[in-house]
């Protein structure tokens, strides 16, 4: 394991020190959870702009952001963004090609 040194406000140290108390958690052991959530948000959040840019499917999303693909759409339908994206005439053209199948 590496050492990081990372400057805090006085305040952060005291809210820290708080949890950690409240967890039975060392200072370290708390700060380390948080780091790792915190990135882990900021993955997610990444990850999530790139699948709006297009750039990520919800697949490729969910990969990036090391977080299982259902995780992902959660938070996609948390923030009210469709994690399918197809427009109402490709499904009408796709309902027809279906009919078409099924008939033979």
């Amino acid at each position: 394991m590496k050492n990081l040194q990372v400057r805090v406000e006085d305040e952060e140290i005291e809210d820290l020190d708080e949890l950690a108390e409240e967890l039975r958690l060392s200072r370290s052991e708390l700060a380390r959870s948080a780091l790792r959530e915190g990135v882990r948000r900021m993955r997610m959040e990444k990850a999530l702009a790139r699948y709006l840019n297009l750039e990520f499917t919800l697949s490729r999303a969910a990969r990036y952001a090391g977080v299982p693909i259902r995780e992902m759409a959660d938070l996609a339908a948390a923030k009210g963004i469709p994690f399918f994206r197809i427009s109402l005439d490709d499904l009408r053209r796709d309902r027809e090609k279906a009919r078409t199948w099924v008939k033979g």
